[in-house]
């Protein structure tokens, strides 16, 4: 049962980071500015890859999975301006929270995607080799 949970992560990965492409590429969704399109396309690339290795069974496609997702867990844009940071790469649900200073995206999707790799990379560490 684990082992189709782990297909499962892997292909959630290969789609979101296949759409992730897509924005990066300017094929889907609005035009993003042009000194976001390196991270962007970096981070959908680093997604791509490790869900091939996470099809594979490699435990690197999951730790990879791990750092797609927690690129994307937090976004921060400041009122005034300035430095801020995010990364919006794949399916987006976001819990806003509003601070004095700055406003704060949760990404939902992107919590549960890295709650449910980590799982999985917990089991695969756990379980005897085959």
């Amino acid at each position: 049962m684990m082992r189709e949970f782990e297909k499962w992560v892997a292909r959630v990965l290969l789609l979101n980071s296949a759409l992730a492409l897509g924005v990066s590429l300017g094929l889907l969704g609005e035009r993003q500015p042009a000194d976001a399109l390196p991270v962007l396309y970096s981070a959908a690339m680093l997604g791509f890859l490790s869900a091939v290795l996470s099809l594979k069974r490699w435990q690197a496609g999951l730790w990879g999975g791990l750092l797609y997702y927690a690129l994307q867990l937090v976004a921060v844009y400041p009122l005034a301006g300035g430095w801020q940071f995010a990364v919006k790469a794949g399916v987006s649900i976001g819990l806003v929270l509003r601070f004095h200073g700055a406003v704060v995206v949760l990404n939902m999707v992107a919590l549960a995607l890295l709650a449910a790799t980590a799982a999985v990379l917990a089991w695969r560490r756990r379980a005897p080799p085959p």
